[in-house]
């Protein structure tokens, strides 16, 4: 029997079947091939195929790209817990503004699909309210942080007019990113997940008074930690239980946990354990280059905290100002003790640094 995605709503429009592909190869054409278009209607055909499943990779972060199958019964079932996270219903207004050709994108379309949203798609580049006409409205919108921060910068009041709810996801929220959001008239929350989890299995509310510390589990989704201190995640819901995680946490019960940073990237130093993720949320728009810091050998301490950057400049010319602008947010044994300068970070597909 065919477990295929069947009737998808547009811009208004209600799509069944082939329908749905002619407006996907339409859209392409709309926009001369643009890679984002085709991503939409490689995933469109997909999820319209006999079984529904879709191919998927994992985000390469932490090493090479791995390919996987996410079948149609996991997507119904991730994009139901959304629809009920949210309270989402049949007819919603929904943004899609993230490339299908991660999982989050795609997982925009399958609660299309699922939960009845009516969908609006735009390209991803440039400014999610310079591709938005302004009377748009939307319920529900997810986005990776920049491009939030981006819309806040353009029109700070636009973005309370036309959302109601804003999920992030793709990376760590900045401390400055947060603090912008403490007095903004729109629901915002951070996603905890990955490929492997069909995307977010934990959230934290970023904004308001119901503002979260710790991220909570979605659903029946319960957490634990592995020998090294890592995530564990169980996930019910899915055909696979159980997601053993590089990530380390804090975890306060089985529902509930403090990200903390990368089990790969921790630097122990003279015996403290520094979370480089940690200092990057509150130096990200403070240094006036892309940057990150990691552990570098040192012969007193064993390891010490070491800065990247990303500038044309060298490391002589610019270290005088960015110690002095670390010192502002940083205590002193997190202060970098090796400062290296590159023209260009080397980045996943997805634009994630590898460090």
């Amino acid at each position: 029997m065919s477990t295929s995605f069947t009737t998808l709503t547009i811009d208004g429009q209600a799509l069944q079947g082939e329908a749905i592909l002619r407006w996907a190869d339409d859209l392409v054409k709309l926009y001369d091939d643009a890679s984002w278009t085709v991503e939409v209607q490689a995933t469109l055909r997909e999820l319209c195929s006999n079984d529904g499943s879709i191919s998927a990779h994992t985000s390469g972060t932490t090493g090479p790209p791995k390919a996987m199958t996410l079948s149609a019964m996991d997507l119904r079932s991730s994009a139901r817990l959304t629809g009920h996270t949210f309270h989402l219903r049949h007819g919603d207004r929904a943004l899609v503004c993230l490339p299908c050709n991660f999982i989050a994108g795609k997982l925009m379309l399958v609660r299309g699909f699922v939960i009845g949203l009516d969908l609006h798609l735009i390209d991803p580049a440039g400014g999610v309210l310079n591709n938005l006409a302004v009377n748009d409205r939307f319920r529900f919108a997810a986005m990776v942080p920049n491009q939030l921060h981006r819309a806040l910068q353009d029109d700070r009041a636009r973005v309370e007019r036309q959302f109601e709810i804003i999920l992030l996801g793709g990376g760590p929220v900045s401390q400055a990113l947060e603090e912008d959001l403490q007095e903004l008239n729109v629901d915002v929350y951070h996603g905890y997940g990955s490929t492997e989890t069909l995307t977010h299995v934990a959230l934290r509310r970023l904004n308001g008074p119901r503002k979260q510390a710790y991220f909570h589990a979605l659903g029946d989704i319960t957490f634990e930690l592995d020998e090294r201190g890592c995530l564990v995640v169980h996930t019910p819901h899915l055909r696979t239980k159980d997601h053993v995680t590089n990530d380390l946490v804090e975890l306060l019960d089985e529902q509930r946990f403090r990200w903390l940073g990368r089990h790969d990237n921790v630097i122990l130093s003279g015996g403290k354990k520094i979370y480089p993720e940690q200092l990057e949320s509150r130096t990200a728009g403070l240094l006036p280059f892309p940057h990150y810091f990691m552990a570098r050998p040192d012969d007193s301490l064993g390891e010490c905290v070491g800065l990247m950057l990303e500038t044309e400049m060298t490391a002589a010319e610019v270290v005088p100002e960015v110690i002095d602008l670390l010192r502002t947010v940083l205590e002193p044994y997190e202060m970098p003790r090796r400062v290296t300068a590159l023209d260009r970070f080397p980045r996943t597909p997805s634009g994630k640094v590898i460090r």
